[in-house]
């Protein structure tokens, strides 16, 4: 899961900075990774104190192919 968070944060920080020198696509990007992130906010949300580590791993198993569905939209936008 860290490396999910820490693989985000890099693609987070590099359209800011691309953002900053103009590329428009960049901001395409950004309105995307908003819409991803807040549906991945909603998914962890549905982890419950009872949950058990398969029910977990379920959930994070859904969470993970999100992400991908992610990387797969912002791939599209950059081309």
């Amino acid at each position: 899961m860290s490396d999910i968070i820490e693989e985000m944060e890099e693609y987070f920080l590099d359209i800011l900075a691309r953002i900053d020198d103009g590329d428009e696509k960049a901001l395409e990007e950004l309105k995307i990774m908003k819409k991803s992130v807040a549906k991945l906010g909603e998914m962890l949300e549905l982890i419950d104190d009872d949950d058990t580590l398969e029910t977990i791993e379920k959930k994070f198993q859904a969470l993970e192919d999100k992400f991908d569905d992610l990387l797969m939209a912002m791939h599209k936008v950059v081309g």
